[in-house]
């Protein structure tokens, strides 16, 4: 006769092993999920400025050629350490800055969906040390 509090042959104390570990797995699984979240953001994003980005900025230190634009706009490094930027300021300035008529000389559409942008974003903050 099986004891009630065994299951399949195995006592609680196994069975309460068990759901602890299978437990602890759960907890630590959005942790893992955000970090490797993270770092295809940052991988996309380095992808995706190295084709939308590079003509007008040193976007990597492992850029396959020179920017462009003369003189280049501003490295993704020194923008990445400028004290007042943030992932708001970047995402507003991306998103919204557009070179016009009355502003020949800003930035030009990137043409790029919201989650694109918060992947270059992403990208950018990534290059702080």
């Amino acid at each position: 006769m099986t004891h009630p509090l065994q299951i399949k042959g195995r006592t609680t104390a196994g069975a309460c092993s068990a759901v602890a570990a299978f437990s602890a797995v759960l907890i630590a699984g959005p942790a893992w999920a955000q970090m490797v979240n993270s770092t295809n953001t940052v991988r996309r994003g380095h992808d995706l400025a190295a084709v939308a980005c590079a003509n007008c900025h040193q976007v990597a230190i492992d850029q396959r050629s020179a920017p462009l634009l003369v003189p280049p706009a501003p490295s993704f490094d020194s923008i990445a350490h400028r004290p007042d930027i943030n992932a708001d300021a970047l995402e507003h300035f991306i998103s919204s800055t557009r070179r016009n008529m009355e502003h020949p000389t800003e930035m030009p559409n990137p043409y790029l969906l919201e989650y694109q942008v918060q992947q270059v974003v992403t990208y950018i903050l990534s290059l702080r040390k």
